[in-house]
């Protein structure tokens, strides 16, 4: 059955830019579909994996090796097992019969007689079930204020991408990956765990640049509901940073959710808070280490490494100088 609290985004539309820009850099034409994902304790005892009989036993995550999702999880779950019927619009329409029994002379007593109908139908054709698996593997294991579980989410079919059929297949495997779990990336099919676990920062997600509304979503999934409000400042924030091209988004992960920023360098990065954003930090070498500061830790006393713009009327021109002087 499909939980009721998933709160990430369902379906890509089209394969992410950032996906395909990831790609070019690939040497291997072998790709895995697959993710890393820091999972709460808490979030697996509310079920929220329960749909991949992902459940906690004692402190200790209890899961299969791998699973074929379930078909009430999403749409293109549900193609991976039952097979999907395509219309073909492009084409020409064909004559189908229709046939059906009738009462003769109006009256069912009477016994009964063939009716028959053409009409004009659009070609279909049947996608075949892929009965694609799933598999999950428990990479490592933090604990902090509560339990999170690092794993690894993979699609266990290798995909060739000299084929003519990888961006269609690519784009179900992703859809499949996001239905499930709410993250996807890609790999070459060769990728070591420490290419894997590269993908996770301790406190930090970092987001490949990416449109507008992609981006936006990106940092939203996993924070749960959010106001208008906030919704709308969110985007005029990621106006304002695009403007300044940023190499990587950043999203915060675990107790930092409500934190975004955009990082322009190694050792430049502007930080926000989705519920405080009176005013914006723009952070040196050490921002990993004061991006994890409350606001109160990070003003008391005389701390360097940052640069506190607060919003007042001309903030966004005084951010834009800060961070073209710095770069």
């Amino acid at each position: 059955m499909k939980p009721n609290n998933i709160n990430w985004k369902h379906n890509l539309r089209k394969i992410p830019d950032w996906i395909l820009t990831k790609l070019k850099d690939f040497k291997n034409t072998d790709i895995i579909v697959a993710c890393v994902k820091k999972i709460s304790k808490s979030d697996i005892e509310s079920d929220l994996y329960s749909h991949l009989s992902i459940s906690i036993k004692g402190n200790k995550p209890v899961f299969p090796n791998g699973i074929v999702p379930i078909e009430s999880i999403g749409k293109y779950s549900n193609w991976n097992i039952n097979g999907r019927e395509i219309i073909k619009r492009d084409l020409p329409m064909v004559s189908k019969t229709y046939s059906w029994d009738a009462p003769d002379w109006g009256d069912w007593s009477n016994g009964t007689h063939e009716v028959s109908m053409d009409r004009q139908v659009y070609q279909r054709d049947f996608m075949p079930p892929r009965l694609v698996e799933l598999t999950i593997e428990l990479l490592a294991e933090e604990i902090k204020e509560e339990n999170l579980f690092v794993f690894k989410f993979s699609i266990r079919d290798v995909l060739d991408n000299s084929s003519k059929k990888f961006g269609d297949t690519l784009l179900l495997n992703l859809n499949i990956l996001q239905e499930n779990v709410g993250v996807v990336d890609v790999f070459p099919s060769n990728a070591s765990l420490a290419d894997y676990l590269k993908t996770i920062y301790v406190n930090w997600e970092i987001l490949p640049p990416g449109e507008k509304d992609e981006t936006v979503n990106r940092i939203v999934s996993g924070v749960g509901p959010i106001s208008e409000e906030i919704k709308k400042r969110l985007i005029a924030r990621v106006d304002l940073f695009s403007k300044l091209n940023p190499t990587a988004y950043i999203r915060g992960t675990s107790g930092f959710r409500r934190y975004f920023g955009a990082k322009f360098h190694n050792d430049l990065v502007a930080f926000e808070n989705l519920d405080y954003g009176n005013a914006a930090y723009v952070m040196f070498e050490d921002w990993e280490k004061l991006s994890k500061m409350s606001r109160i830790d990070l003003l008391s006393g005389d701390r360097k490494g940052f640069i506190r713009v607060i919003h007042r009327h001309g903030w966004e021109k005084e951010l834009k100088q800060i961070i073209k002087m710095e770069r």
